[in-house]
């Protein structure tokens, strides 16, 4: 039997609440609710005794949490490291030395300790962290994750699954039609194929073509998991909307995303909805939409007609000839026979004004007509990756220092044979243009996937004084920033 995926709706709007979802019977797991005040979330970092692979445990389970929180609110996270200090696992540079930290990817939150520090907080085997992460009142609700980022071996701990989602609430002030909607959450991350009859069924589940379409020619040897889970089925009645959230938390997998013979009505992109810089603009219709490696979006699906047969799947995404195999494969079936779902009565007590964020046409105009204030060139040979011809090292000084308070154009460019998805954390941006070609509805982001050969322009944000310390940029195919592919920012 087909496990089918769990749903949360009506969490409290005043504290923290863990969620998880099995990764064998996706039924909905009772965990409590912990109220902001109360002691801080303990998570641990443990070594499967199994598999020998690395994950995150709570409350004694290897489920990562889905922390819940609102504008306002501080999350503490109490982090262990029970790793074992003698690592079976390779790294980019030998053995895994099990080292490792937190990363609360995409909130606008201090880059410095005890908050969302990746460079100087860091725990080995038998020492812990304990993070206090102050979110701002005018936090965009939606989804954020959290993951480890221990420069050198976060590629293994990403592709061993340590990482969970956030969820900042109040999406209901931008989309109110949201509060009567069901709710998913679709964690996608990877397992590996091994050559062997297991990994060969697995690989013809999800309908894996014989090779990729990237030019590189290579044979895939990962899939796409749903919540932990191969292929699974998504009750959804015919007719009936339902709110999903989806993160892609693989270390380097793209994800094209779309339902057959269906459109997706997104409203929000990497916790960002769409309304917060655009009140005018609070959905887009899409067929598809292709989210990066730490992408998220957040969209209201319609289940298909009756006896229909429907799937959520990812098309091929072309990663150039010198890239990965990105192959199309189906992700999830959606299972009309279901009976609707009906959500309880909501409060129909009046929601508290949206906050927005405009910037003025004019200022828009002339960042754009002027010459980038900052160029990030990637390049890459057979010894490492590069952000401006330098290799990332953790006692580098900064690549570039930036004053707080403005609007920035910066341009990315990538001269690899590769697709590269930039990153920047503490910050969103708005990628305006593409080879130099205007996007036409261009959405704020805080990852974008750059071309093979091309070009990226953006307003960057650095009006917020929250951000002021040493943060990084860097290109979210893991393994690339493991081996460089990273650079200090001083936002002072």
């Amino acid at each position: 039997m087909t496990p089918s995926i769990s749903a949360r709706h009506g969490l409290p709007s005043l504290a923290l609440a863990l969620l998880c979802c099995s990764c064998s019977s996706f039924a909905q797991q009772n965990l409590p609710t912990i109220p902001v005040a109360a002691s801080p979330v303990i998570l641990d970092a443990v070594t499967d005794g199994q598999t020998g692979k690395a994950s995150f445990a709570y409350q004694g389970k290897e489920i990562p949490p889905v922390i819940h929180a609102s504008p306002g609110q501080t999350i503490q996270v109490d982090y262990r490291n029970h790793l074992t200090s003698h690592s079976g696992e390779q790294c980019t540079h030998g053995s895994c030395s099990d080292m490792t930290n937190l990363h609360f990817h995409g909130l606008h939150v201090s880059p410095q300790a005890p908050q969302d520090d990746v460079l100087t907080m860091m725990a080995m085997p038998g020492e812990s962290l304990h993070y206090r992460v102050e979110i701002p009142g005018d936090q965009p609700p939606g989804l954020y994750w959290y993951h480890t980022h221990p420069h050198g071996e976060n590629y293994r701990q990403l592709l061993d699954g340590m990482s969970g989602a956030i969820i900042i609430d109040g999406m209901e002030r931008y989309v109110p039609e949201v509060r009567s909607l069901r709710e998913r959450l679709l964690i996608l991350r990877d397992t590996e194929l091994e050559q062997d009859a297991p990994s060969l069924a697995e690989a013809k589940r999800v309908e894996l073509p014989a090779t990729g379409c990237s030019r590189g020619g290579e044979a895939p040897e990962r899939i796409f998991t749903v919540n932990g889970v191969i292929r699974p089925s998504i009750d959804i009645a015919p007719g009936e909307r339902q709110f999903w959230r989806i993160v892609n938390a693989s270390p380097d997998l793209y994800a094209d995303l779309a339902i057959d013979a269906s459109t997706m009505k997104v409203i929000a992109r990497d916790g960002m909805p769409l309304a917060y810089h655009d009140p005018s603009r609070p959905f887009e219709m899409l067929e598809h939409i292709l989210v990066p490696p730490a992408g998220r979006v957040e969209a209201i699906i319609t289940g298909p007609p009756a006896g229909t047969h429907a799937s959520l799947r990812t098309r091929c995404v072309d990663t150039g000839p010198d890239g990965d195999p990105n192959p199309a494969m189906v992700l999830a079936d959606l299972n009309t026979a279901a009976a609707p779902h009906r959500i309880p009565a909501s409060s129909t007590a009046k929601l508290p004004p949206a906050l927005h964020k405009r910037i003025a046409a004019p200022l828009l105009a002339h960042l754009k007509s002027t010459e980038p204030a900052y160029i990030v060139r990637f390049t890459e040979d057979k010894h490492g990756f590069y952000i401006n011809g330098k290799a990332f090292e953790p006692s580098d000084a900064p690549m570039l220092t930036v004053n707080i308070g403005d609007y920035q154009h910066w341009r990315v460019i990538n001269e690899t044979g590769e697709l590269h998805p930039f990153h920047i954390h503490q910050v969103h941006f708005l990628p305006y243009a593409t080879n130099a070609v205007a996007a036409e509805n261009p959405d704020w982001l805080d990852t974008v996937n750059v071309p093979v050969g091309g070009t990226v322009d953006m307003v960057m944000d650095f009006t917020d004084p929250i951000i002021r310390g040493m943060s990084v940029f860097h290109c979210h195919l893991i393994q690339h920033e493991d081996k460089g592919m990273m650079a200090k920012i001083l936002f002072q």
